[in-house]
C-alpha cells in the first residue's frame, strides 16, 4: 500500500481493476467454449487415427497403457473393420 493510499483509495482500485478483468474474461468466454469444443474433436480424431493406424499396421498408440507391448498385426474380424457414417467426418 502506497502511504498516500487510504483504504478505501485502495478498496476503489481493486474494484475497478476487478470489473475491467471481469469484463475482459467475459469477452474470452466464446473462445474458451470453442477451444473446448476443438479440443474433444481432435481427440476423437486422434483417437480414430491410432484405431485405423492399429488396423492397418498393427501399430500400439504410445498413450502409457500400451508401453512394452511390440507392435503386432491383428487378426481380422468383423470386430476389426472400421465402419464410418458420412455425417461423422464432416464438419
Amino acid at each position: 500500500m502506497k502511504t498516500t493510499e487510504s483504504h478505501e483509495q485502495l478498496l476503489q482500485r481493486f474494484s475497478k481493476r476487478v470489473a475491467q478483468l471481469q469484463e475482459e474474461q467475459g469477452k474470452l468466454d466464446s473462445a474458451y467454449e470453442r477451444w473446448i469444443e476443438l479440443d474433444k474433436q481432435l481427440e476423437r480424431l486422434q483417437g480414430s487415427i491410432q484405431v485405423a493406424e492399429y488396423l492397418a499396421y498393427g501399430k500400439l498408440p504410445h498413450d502409457g497403457n500400451h508401453d512394452g507391448m511390440k507392435n503386432h498385426k491383428p487378426k481380422e474380424s468383423v470386430h476389426t473393420r472400421i465402419q464410418y457414417h458420412d455425417h461423422e467426418l464432416e464438419e
